[in-house]
């Protein structure tokens, strides 16, 4: 099957479980999209069980894609991009610092309660046997959360914008900061080496310093060039360059590609909003916000076929449940830890903590980064947890954080500096 055929066949399954969706399930659009191939991916698992089929064309499709290759070489520039470039610079600035302080500690704690907690509790399954670089790669890569879903469901719910940039905000930064600590302990496990504290502080600096320098330079240069045309169909085409180019850039030059995406779509989507027409400012955002719509549903068709691919013998299945509920404790961890630390200055909503953790949201990154291990037992078993975590928290987490969430209070929802009292309305 060419590729144009596996595209072909990916946009006509995801059209029509989009409408299936519309029409009859009535869920938010990315949810009820894997939920409806999920359920299609467990029919034909069983069919094949009981006999009734040998081969089926979604498992050949699948196995050919080359899930974690696509998401992260192709689509994952254009989601952080498109996510990133909505952002208003004025309803981000106040909440930055915790926003950073969530997006770099946040994955840092999650990622070492996670893989120790794995490492430790992993024993009681028979046969199973995952080293530490191991565990600490799965949390590294399970860390990120994933904002597509939940947001919609917030904006429903009512909570303050200062709230809901804090979801977005943190979700957007820790899929960068999460590729990063992925990248070094994966490298680790891999070369069965260690580094120096200088090693490691450079590694650090070189990605996320290097990503931030280009995001912003890369991001101003186009817009020069964008000054110099009055035609959106050239200012659309040179905001696709800017994605795609940037990001390959920063992967040919070492440094995070994921981070230099983000702040290019911030900083771009600042420059534009300030200083572009009316007519090119609604070009670009009608754009990318079609382009975001159209690869965030076939990522969750993806994510819900995949299972195809997947183990599913008792002791992965074991190790899945255990990966929700550690990965569930060490989310709750990482929120509650800063925001704890952090409410001294900034406010936050009795809800924050509930949230933010449970809408702590887990989506197509992480299986992108598990899918793209090579090929071995560990790999095996990181893929079902990693799965396990992500179906949980998109199935369950978010269809039930609208009642976790509960109503909202808005005399309670107020900041302590009159300047952030703005971003409550």
């Amino acid at each position: 099957m060419s590729t144009f055929n596996i595209i072909a066949l990916v946009l006509v399954v995801t059209a029509i479980f989009a409408v299936i969706n519309d029409r009859y399930i009535k869920l938010h659009r990315t949810i009820g999209v894997m939920l409806i191939a999920l359920v299609m991916s467990l029919l034909i698992l069983f069919a094949k069980w009981v006999g009734i089929i040998h081969n089926d064309i979604m498992t050949e499709m699948i196995s050919k894609v080359h899930f974690g290759e696509t998401l992260i070489q192709g689509m994952l520039g254009a989601l952080l991009f498109a996510g990133a470039i909505n952002i208003k610079s004025e309803d981000l600035k106040p909440r930055l610092i915790p926003i950073t302080v969530l997006a770099i500690c946040g994955v840092l704690i999650s990622t070492l309660v996670v893989g120790y907690l794995m490492y430790l509790t992993i024993s009681i399954i028979d046969g199973v046997d995952i080293p530490l670089l191991y565990c600490l790669t799965f949390a590294a890569l399970i860390s990120p959360t994933d904002p597509i879903a939940v947001l919609a469901i917030l904006r429903s719910i009512g909570v303050s914008k200062g709230l809901e940039m804090d979801v977005c905000g943190e979700s957007l930064f820790n899929d960068g900061i999460g590729l990063v600590i992925f990248t070094f302990f994966f490298a680790l496990a891999i070369n069965a080496d260690t580094m120096s504290a200088a090693e490691v502080g450079l590694f650090f600096v070189q990605n996320v310093g290097g990503a931030i320098l280009l995001g912003a330079m890369s991001s101003y240069i186009v817009y020069l060039l964008m000054r110099s045309t009055t035609d959106y169909h050239i200012e659309i085409l040179l905001s696709l360059a800017l994605v795609f180019g940037s990001f390959q850039f920063a992967e040919w030059i070492g440094v995070s590609a994921a981070i230099t995406v983000v702040i290019t779509g911030l900083v771009f989507g600042h420059l534009v909003s300030n200083n572009m027409g009316v007519k090119s400012r609604e070009s670009l955002y009608t754009f990318w916000e079609v382009i975001d719509e159209i690869l965030n549903t076939v990522l969750f068709v993806m994510l819900g076929v995949v299972l195809l691919l997947l183990p599913t013998d008792i002791n992965h299945m074991f190790l899945g449940l255990l990966a929700i509920a550690i990965v569930l404790f060490g989310r709750w961890l990482s929120v509650a830890i800063p925001v704890s630390i952090l409410k001294k200055w900034y406010f936050f909503s009795p809800r924050s903590i509930r949230i933010l953790t449970w809408g702590g949201l887990r989506g197509g990154l992480s299986v992108a980064m598990a899918l793209s291990l090579p090929e071995s037992i560990f790999r095996d078993y990181i893929l079902i947890m990693t799965y396990a975590v992500v179906v949980f928290s998109i199935i369950i987490q978010g269809t039930t954080i609208k009642k976790l969430a509960g109503k909202s209070s808005e005399g309670k929802n107020r900041y302590r500096i009159a300047e952030l009292n703005q971003l409550n309305k």
